[in-house]
């Protein structure tokens, strides 16, 4: 039995929260509503990430943009309280002073209008440009002092209009240009409120058990840089694994799909990505986002232009020497978007979706005595009080642990409830539903005893409530349309739909039909279940209202 003790330092790190690069914000029209009820919103709101990161903030953004923006962010951020992080996909090129300033100012108008007259309260930070970009990818790579000159200009009409959003350098990608926050240490410290970078881990191989080590002490490293500078913040704004180069050109035809998601190792990969996680929230960071929440759809138009060396460092336009539209796939997500109407949820979804749920926002770190090389640990203490613990074993075989918390209070502590992911065996269920707790332990003397899953993931957490489901009140149905009565308990989250054959079946996963946040369910939905609907004979309805916490 291995040993394990839990302790709250004096003084803990405080973590920011984990979450998702969110690129459906920019096809919010194009969901469909059962897509969104069902799938986009619905897991959203389950896994109530704490971080998020998406394209927005363009200085020629139009109203009907903005506000499509802002009712995406009315049905999915603002449910969760989630903070925003804007990126410029692309950072626009200017030739002089006056253009740039122009530039800042317009981004500056028009972030006021989504905050003052929109209502964003939650818009947290924003960067000129994603990875550096400027014309073409991480062009500002040459150019650092150009991108320092954007962001003094954007911190001078944010400072103006009173806006309290914070800039963030470098968003640089990949680790071999994790060197460019040396220098914004050294050179923007005035006008950065935090620092944040990109890892994209494309060597991925499940028996590599040296990466959890090397990536900690790589996070570290910048954690200590960013602390040094005026006790600034370190994001770790893009991370992503994949077990091949992913982005592939044809003609006419970008691939930027990671082959991962969908092979048959993809359940390892999540666990790999996971250890990379606890790596990360455990060297300090203070965010850390996945790319990404859903696929793109099919496909999206993308703009590259290509270009010879820049001679003159910008100076004529002459310098760019074509100009190619080509169409893209982008497949990262953790629910796919296919053109056929498959919006199923991949296998990462069931590990990474328990460290979104259960590694909160502002919560406090544990430390851990562990002498086991291969237990990655990971402890939050909650505003609430509320204690979850995540441990990835990397043993190849079930491993019993002890688990002593030496915390205060532990007599008023609930009993905890155990969640898995087990790659061998993962609870993948057509609606996207977290999976329940498998387990309840109760504290012996202070000390969680449990057999951990060979190479697998466990959450012990008392961050949950005790709550029922409760039923939804006049469930009726008019042809194609099942509606029912919203639920107002403040602990809803979301419905779950069943079908049975008598007016007092009871409900369970063999007869659900549908997970949705919406107070109606249409039948005729393209991508809704046929197959369970067909083999739930009858025609009786319950619906369920969900807990968020439960």
């Amino acid at each position: 039995m291995i040993e394990i003790t839990a302790i709250r330092p004096d003084y803990p790190i405080l973590f920011g929260g984990f979450g998702f690069h969110n690129s459906e914000a920019l096809f919010y029209r194009l969901i469909e509503k059962e897509h969104f009820d069902q799938k986009i919103c619905k897991c959203y709101r389950e896994l109530s990430p704490g971080f998020m990161r998406t394209f927005a903030g363009y200085p020629d953004w139009t109203r009907e943009s903005m506000d499509t923006f802002a009712d995406y962010y009315e049905r999915m951020q603002k449910v969760t309280d989630t903070p925003i992080y804007f990126a410029a996909a692309k950072g626009q090129l200017h030739f002089n002073d006056d253009e740039r300033r122009k530039y800042a100012e317009n981004v500056a108008e028009r972030l006021d209008y989504l905050v003052m007259t929109r209502g964003v309260k939650q818009l947290r930070y924003y960067c000129f440009s994603n990875e550096m970009s400027i014309m073409d990818w991480g062009g500002l790579l040459r150019d650092l002092p150009l991108f320092k000159k954007y962001h003094e200009y954007l911190y001078e009409a944010f400072q103006n209009r009173g806006l309290n959003i914070g800039l963030l350098a470098t968003d640089a990608s990949s680790v071999s240009n994790w060197n460019t926050l040396d220098w914004a240490v050294a050179n923007m410290k005035q006008i950065t409120e935090d620092f944040c970078l990109h890892a994209y881990i494309n060597d991925y191989r499940w028996d590599d058990l040296d990466k959890y080590n090397w990536f900690y002490n790589l996070c570290r490293d910048a954690v200590m840089k960013s602390i040094n500078c005026d006790g600034k913040r370190f994001i770790l704004g893009e991370l992503g694994v994949s077990n091949t180069a992913n982005l592939l050109r044809l003609p006419g035809v970008i691939r930027d799909v990671n082959m991962l998601s969908d092979s048959d190792e993809a359940p390892f990969g999540a666990l790999y990505t996971a250890e990379l996680i606890l790596a990360a929230i455990n060297a300090g960071c203070f965010a850390v986002v996945i790319w990404t929440f859903s696929d793109y759809p099919d496909p999206y138009v993308c703009h590259y232009a290509e270009h010879d060396e820049y001679a003159k460092k910008w100076g004529e336009c002459e310098h760019f020497i074509s100009h190619t539209q080509d169409v893209k796939y982008n497949k990262w997500g953790m629910i796919k978007w296919e053109d056929d109407g498959d919006y199923s949820v991949r296998p990462n979804y069931y590990c990474l979706g328990l460290i979104s749920r259960f590694c909160r926002r502002n919560s406090k770190l544990l430390e851990f005595d562990c002498d086991d090389p291969l237990l990655r640990i990971c402890g939050h203490l909650n505003r609430d009080g509320s204690l979850s613990i995540l441990i990835i074993n990397r043993h190849t075989e079930p491993t019993d642990i002890k688990l002593d918390l030496k915390l205060k209070h532990l007599d008023s502590m609930k009993p905890f409830h155990v969640y898995e992911f087990d790659p061998r065996d993962v609870p993948m269920n057509e609606f996207g539903d977290l999976q329940d707790a498998v387990d309840s332990i109760i504290l012996t003397d202070g000390c969680i005893r449990a057999s951990l899953k060979a190479e697998s993931l466990t959450v012990f957490s008392t961050d949950y409530e005790e709550r029922a489901d409760i039923p939804a009140a006049n469930v009726t149905r008019d042809g194609s349309l099942l509606r029912w009565d919203k639920v107002s308990d403040k602990s809803h989250c979301y419905y779950r739909v069943y079908r049975g054959e008598s007016e007092d079946f009871t409900p369970s996963r063999a007869n659900q039909i549908a997970s949705t946040i919406a107070e109606t369910l249409d039948f005729s939905a393209r991508y809704l279940d046929d197959a369970a609907i067909r083999r739930i004979g009858g025609d009786y309805y319950k619906v369920l209202s969900v807990g968020k916490k439960r």
